[in-house]
């Protein structure tokens, strides 16, 4: 430690850097994802979902979450994974992107860890992986390779898969 004039001692050090990313893990149909936690608002589980009629199949319904309605969707199929056959409880992370909300149906949540190395999705994509345009990047963590999924995109890739636009353009009209 340097001491001051006055006397005080200083740590000689600065203090560390903040990692590049936190991210929140999660598995879903076997395989691991994570998200940058400041898309991911909380983790939920539902006892009961209201079904919509006609909607898309990765809609499986919505629920009130302590005062607003949020879809309940199922990801998988936009990642490639088979479709989920949900039981009557569903454990989900809530994301969000400005005003996109959504309750997005997980197997379960590994945790929150920090990442100082993202790799890019525009390089090549890790052995035994597929680039996706969903996905915003890779991380290692334990050592294996997981894929950052892009939120804002997802968000935007449910909204207009699941009709989030039509309401819209019916009240312009």
């Amino acid at each position: 430690m340097a001491q001051t004039p006055s006397g005080l001692a200083l740590p000689s050090a600065l203090p560390e850097t903040p990692p590049a990313l936190r991210a929140c893990l999660f598995a879903l149909s076997g395989s691991r994802f994570a998200v940058d936690v400041r898309g991911a608002r909380e983790v939920a589980v539902f006892d009961e979902l209201t079904v919509v009629p006609r909607a898309p199949s990765q809609l499986l319904g919505v629920a009130n979450l302590r005062g607003t309605v949020i879809p309940i969707v199922d990801v998988g199929p936009f990642l490639g994974l088979p479709d989920l056959r949900p039981a009557r409880s569903v454990r989900t992370l809530v994301l969000r992107d400005g005003v996109l909300l959504a309750a997005v149906v997980v197997d379960t949540v590994l945790g929150l860890e920090p990442f100082d190395d993202v790799l890019s999705p525009e390089g090549p994509a890790p052995a035994g992986h597929r680039p996706h345009r969903l996905f915003a990047g890779w991380l290692t963590w334990a050592g294996e390779t997981l894929a950052l999924l892009d939120v804002p995109r997802l968000l935007g890739v449910l909204r207009s898969t699941l009709g989030g636009d039509e309401p819209a353009r019916r009240a312009e009209t």
